[in-house]
């Protein structure tokens, strides 16, 4: 016969890597939608390139969301991840998407802003979603360069790792109610259970990562 066991493995595994990369796929193109079905009503009240900026900057700031929300997926990874596309291969994907969301980041703070004018920045309680999105964008760019200069800036790993690891589930929180709040398109329940669902995935996925991770470790002690 010409399948050997070794054969099907190799085709098993690219179905595997299909089925995932088309599941990813699938999420941006879901998320980046909601800013066309769940339009703002900010928009109803721009018109010609303001309208352009606003709804380019809100695509970037879900695409944003979208990646943070699989940085950290790429982060724990797991035995499945590790076998099915190798570590190697995960941390540099890990690498290109924290700088990715770094971009994405910008381009959304400068585009939302753009149409008012940098200048005329929300400020006050009546706008702390914006506040928790400035917090959030802090938090970003400060991983973001601690990372791509760990080394010159004479971060320890150890404790960079640590405080990398805190700002990353900071993160989390952060982007979850940054969009809940900021946006009246996630007023709507579709986006608002869209949002809740894959925020617990993604602590599901971690949880049980990391259950399984300390598991291993008893039985090696034991």
């Amino acid at each position: 016969m010409n399948n050997s066991p070794i054969k099907l493995t190799l085709e098993r595994r690219w179905v595997h890597k299909g089925v995932a990369i088309a599941f990813y796929l699938l999420l941006v193109c879901s998320a980046l939608s909601i800013a066309f079905v769940y339009e703002s009503t900010t928009l109803w009240y721009k018109i010609g390139m303001d309208k352009t900026m606003l709804r380019t900057g809100q695509l970037f700031g879900l695409l944003t969301a979208v990646q943070l929300l699989f940085q950290i997926i790429l982060a724990v990874r797991g035995k499945s991840l590790e076998e099915l596309f190798g570590v190697a291969t995960l941390m540099r994907w890990h690498r290109a998407n924290g700088i990715a969301i770094s971009l994405f980041a910008m381009c959304h703070v400068a585009l939302v802003l753009a149409p008012e004018g940098i200048t005329n920045f929300p400020i006050g309680k009546k706008y702390w979603p914006e506040m928790v999105g400035v917090l959030l964008f802090l938090v970003i760019l400060s991983m973001a360069v601690s990372s791509l200069f760990r080394q010159q800036l004479g971060l320890v790993y150890a404790r960079w790792r640590v405080v990398h690891r805190v700002f990353g589930y900071s993160a989390l929180v952060l982007t979850t109610v940054h969009v809940l709040f900021v946006s009246d398109s996630f007023r709507e329940s579709v986006p608002k259970i869209a949002l809740a669902s894959g925020v617990t995935a993604v602590i599901i996925f971690v949880l049980i990562v990391k259950l399984k991770g300390r598991r291993k470790q008893v039985r090696r002690k034991t």
